[in-house]
């Protein structure tokens, strides 16, 4: 997550383990052993086994997709990561054929370590975050629209749903592999939604809990976080740590730094990204470059460079 990404990033993490999992010859028998049912059936259908050419084309060198991809990417750490390149592809993960798929490379023990991985900023560095009551809980609480990222998740249309400890389950039941959310005070509960196309008719979803004033100690370069988050997604956990660098009140928006942890894989991810309530005017041009200047200041132009996100509808 970004990377989830983050935030997985996440997404950010299963293609790149389906793509070791089916090419890298130390694992190539895995799935075959353990996943052959759903990849028999991912073959004889039109879309999953389209989404497999693509996954093999990304991973040639100089192939067009991974050199197009690579242009696209240039601004992250390494823009010739294949996994960039797959994202191009992820239409077509929406049946449930392709998900089966996933799933189960997922949880066979099928995964090799990532190829590349990010530095993460040493926020030992820099001064404590923002507590997360820095943003009132009413506000926190509802929808957001993601305006800018550092990272590879540039897709159009993201948004994130915050939910406040003790929400009634009827109003939005936890996911099995919640263990704290809702009962538990001090954590709350992010639904990530995004599309992978303007005009993709599939919307991708993703739940993390979020234990507040916690820190996952995976990195040394880990101060103490606003709050640590824990996502599973497609039988694959991942970890974040957030870091609130500015609330304006006054927008409704905030900026956050998050250092993403995948252990099956062995991969980080660093990124930035701004969030604003959905119900706030958009931000004008001034407001933008007060935070692209403000992401600089804080963490450097390495870690600091934003892309603004295409918005919903545009």
């Amino acid at each position: 997550m970004v990377a989830f990404v983050s935030y997985f990033v996440y997404a950010y993490v299963a293609l790149p383990i389906l793509w070791k999992v089916l090419y890298e010859k130390r694992y190539e028998i895995c799935p075959l052993a353990k996943c052959w049912r759903p990849l028999i059936k991912c073959l004889s259908e039109s879309s999953c086994r389209t989404w497999l050419v693509d996954v093999a084309q990304c991973q040639k060198p100089n192939s067009t997709a991974l050199e197009e991809s690579a242009k696209h990417y240039q601004h992250v750490q390494h823009p010739t990561d294949p996994a960039y390149c797959q994202y191009e592809s992820f239409d077509r993960l929406k049946t449930a054929t392709a998900l089966d798929f996933l799933e189960c490379i997922g949880r066979s023990g099928c995964m090799a370590p990532a190829k590349y991985t990010d530095v993460c900023v040493d926020m030992t560095l820099l001064g404590p975050p923002l507590p997360l009551d820095t943003i009132p809980t009413h506000v926190l609480h509802g929808k957001w629209r993601k305006v800018f990222t550092s990272g590879w998740d540039l897709w159009p249309c993201q948004w994130t749903e915050f939910w406040a400890p003790h929400t009634p389950e009827e109003e939005h039941p936890p996911d099995s592999w919640m263990t704290e959310w809702p009962n538990n005070p001090n954590v709350w509960r992010m639904d990530l939604y995004w599309k992978n196309s303007k005009d993709a008719s599939f919307t991708f979803h993703m739940n993390n809990e979020m234990y507040i004033g916690d820190t996952w100690d995976f990195d040394p370069r880990s101060a103490q976080a606003t709050l640590r988050t824990r996502a599973i997604m497609w039988s694959t956990e991942a970890h974040e740590n957030w870091y609130l660098l500015d609330w304006t009140e006054e927008w409704n928006t905030m900026m956050i730094y998050y250092c993403a942890y995948t252990s099956a894989v062995n991969r980080y991810d660093s990124m930035t990204m701004v969030l604003q309530r959905e119900d706030s005017p958009p931000l004008n041009k001034e407001q933008a470059r007060y935070y692209e200047q403000l992401a600089k200041d804080i963490l450097g132009d390495y870690h600091g460079t934003l892309r603004r996100i295409r918005p919903c509808g545009s």
